[in-house]
């Protein structure tokens, strides 16, 4: 038991000096793959072996210290060496599947000291069994900020050949003499090893396809060696100090060619705004369970493909079934896109709640490629009556319905992205309450500091880019895929609220980009992640806050004065909110049309007029305002819904709890 105390030790004291060996930015993720492995072993034994067994020794002098009960138990090390063949593959990211198959032998030795007047006897016994070795194991990759990875796995050995010697040495005053006792002979009714293995090692990354891998480990014994009650119990632990070399065997990634010379990819920074709007660089995320509250604004708008006269279900949910229950807007994702993509069910939800509400619903079309197309404004319209008269029972003399070619406050019929915004249904009511933002509540939900992103990838190509993706997830678990066309200046990601686990596992990237001529890159890492539940806080007295978080997109186009439905969500939704103690942070956005420059000017002016209306009411609370124009996209600009949910000013209010 000693004997293990003091290796395992060993172990842990090496595992300690391989993690600050081996620490560094970027993490290598073995691939599936095939090689060779080889270890040396140091083998702690802990044997208890009856002493005097068939045949007895012929020297009276030795036979006669005959104790049937004696058994031999003080053990010692032994060298012992390991190789054969292993291979492995990626469940995720995180954890991998690996086998070895190969020769292991583990060896010892023992001894029993018998004493007797002035006389003494030593039995010294040593033995060695040869097994063919099976281990499936599982390892854990990118858990720590070090390149380090844990092993866990059986090793299970089937006997293939044994031996034992014991010699008897007797001592007295003027005299020593030796008898060999036995062997070398077989060790009878040896068993199938079975042991725990537990190690870690790190990766090195050889050439393009080569890996070596150095490892350590320890294997904790569940058997004995032999099943006979002489030799039993009698088991080899092993401290292995060991390397593998392996081959790349994964296919490449379907439609991802191997990266030629043509084209070189890196990630310049990974960056994130504080509440003044400076850029400062995201070393870790801080994830935290507060409550939160949102307000999702509305926009008064559902999107047509070009010359179809409904949305596509995939950008508006025109599916529900008012029979399996009632609708609330309440309870859907807290996620803008996802609310306003039920746009429809909550105008019919609200002209249920409201029996006074009348509403209009205007089609339009772009004026341009559709200007030829009479009635498809008309057609448009009749859809959303149509759809909320069957699916909410609405009364048809409620509904009033009416066209224009262009709609009265157009996009940009300059650019590609405003003419797709003028395909659309508009909507209006003279209750405001029918299309007032969608409020959500929950304790304890998962908010994310920073809670956006941007990824700044630099790509080097000989031609033209063709298309790129990043790919963000958590130990395995998809979160987002960002993908794009020519060469990307900065992605953004918006995490939204329980979007990251329950843990303090990190985030992985992959960003990927492809040439005109088919060169591609790849490049990967992690982002750190630090979580505070709310459990700790209540335990640790950690602090605690309610954060709640509004946006505004009504302003009007090309202005930052507030208008009258602005001016109203400010005081009778946002301003209630406001404590003494609270942080109001303001930050302006907008969407991808127009000059950046500009752009941000005018998201910082709109900031600030957020700003001066609510501390001029609330003035006892800390203010912060910035714009960061199209710098970072908090919604996805291919999509006309995500534009103008971008064209909006957030506010976020963090009130101390006790």
């Amino acid at each position: 038991m000693n004997s293990t105390k003091r290796t395992l030790g060993t172990v842990i004291m090496a595992l300690g000096i391989a993690g600050t060996a081996t620490a560094q930015n970027n993490v290598v993720i073995p691939p599936a793959r095939i090689g060779l492995y080889g270890g040396l072993g140091l083998d702690g034994n802990s044997p208890s072996i009856q002493a005097w067994r068939t045949p007895l020794p012929n020297n009276p002098n030795i036979l006669s210290f005959r104790n049937d009960t004696a058994r031999i138990k003080d053990g010692s090390t032994g060298l012992s060496g390991a190789f054969g063949i292993m291979g492995g593959f990626p469940i995720t990211r995180t954890i991998h599947f690996t086998g070895r198959l190969g020769y292991n032998n583990v060896n010892g030795s023992a001894e029993l000291v018998e004493r007797h007047v002035d006389t003494t006897l030593t039995h010294k016994l040593s033995g060695s069994v040869g097994l063919l070795e099976v281990t499936p194991a599982v390892e854990f990759y990118d858990l720590l900020p070090v390149s380090i990875h844990g092993i866990v796995g059986l090793e299970f050995g089937i006997p293939l050949s044994s031996s034992m010697t014991q010699d008897a040495t007797i001592s007295a005053s003027g005299f020593e003499g030796t008898q060999r006792l036995s062997g070398p002979d077989n060790i009878p009714n040896t068993t199938v090893r079975a042991a725990l293995m537990l190690g870690a090692g790190y990766t090195l990354k050889l050439s393009e396809k080569w890996y070596l891998q150095p490892e350590i480990s320890y294997r904790i014994p569940l058997t004995n060696v032999s099943s006979d009650v002489t030799y039993s119990p009698w088991k080899f632990s092993q401290l292995r100090l060991g390397v593998n070399i392996f081959f790349d065997i994964s296919p490449d990634p379907e439609g991802k060619p191997a990266a030629r010379n043509g084209i070189s990819a890196s990630m310049e920074k990974i960056v994130a705004f504080d509440p003044d709007g400076k850029e400062y660089p995201v070393s870790v995320v801080n994830v935290e369970d507060v409550r939160y509250n949102e307000m999702f604004p509305l926009v008064p708008y559902v999107f047509c493909a070009e010359n179809q006269t409904q949305p596509d279900t995939m950008l508006q949910r025109t599916n529900v079934s008012t029979e399996q229950g009632e609708f609330i807007p309440e309870s859907l994702p807290l996620d803008a896109v996802e609310v306003n993509r039920n746009l429809l069910n909550i105008i019919g939800t609200r002209m249920q709640k409201y029996p006074q509400a009348s509403l209009t619903i205007t089609g339009t079309t772009d004026g341009k490629t559709e200007a030829k197309a009479k009635e498809l404004a008309r057609q448009r319209a009749d859809f959303a009556k149509d759809y909320l008269v069957k699916r909410f029972n609405i009364p048809s003399d409620r509904i009033t319905t009416n066209t224009t070619t262009t709609p009265a406050k157009a996009s940009s019929n300059l650019d590609p992205d405003g003419i797709a915004e003028n395909r659309r249904i508009e909507f209006s009511s003279n209750v405001p309450d029918v299309l007032t933002p969608v409020v959500i509540t929950a304790d304890n939900q998962r908010v994310a500091t920073p809670d956006v992103i941007s990824f700044h990838p630099k790509v080097e190509s000989e031609d033209s880019l063709k298309s790129w993706s990043l790919r963000i997830s958590q130990a395995g678990r998809p979160l987002r895929d960002l993908n794009g066309k020519g060469r990307p200046m900065a992605i953004s990601w918006a995490i939204r609220p329980n979007e990251l686990s329950a843990a303090q596992v990190p985030v992985d990237y992959e960003f990927y980009a492809a040439d005109a001529d088919g060169d591609t890159a790849v490049i990967s890492g992690s982002l750190p992640v630090e979580y505070v539940s709310s459990v700790r806080k209540r335990t640790e007295n950690l602090p605690d806050r309610t954060v709640d978080k509004y946006s505004l997109i009504l302003f009007d186009f090309d202005k930052a004065t507030l208008n009258d439905d602005n001016a109203r969500i400010l005081r009778e939704m946002v301003l209630p909110s406001i404590k003494s103690n609270s942080r109001v942070s303001i930050v302006g956005y907008t969407d991808r049309i127009g000059n950046d420059e500009y752009n941000r000017k005018l998201s910082k002016e709109r900031a600030e007029t957020v700003k001066a209306f609510l501390s001029s009411q609330a003035k006892d609370a800390k203010y912060t305002s910035s714009g960061v124009g199209e710098s970072s996209q908090i919604f996805s600009n291919d999509l006309p819904i995500g534009r103008q949910l971008s064209r909006t000013v957030q506010v976020i209010v963090e009130t101390p709890r006790r």
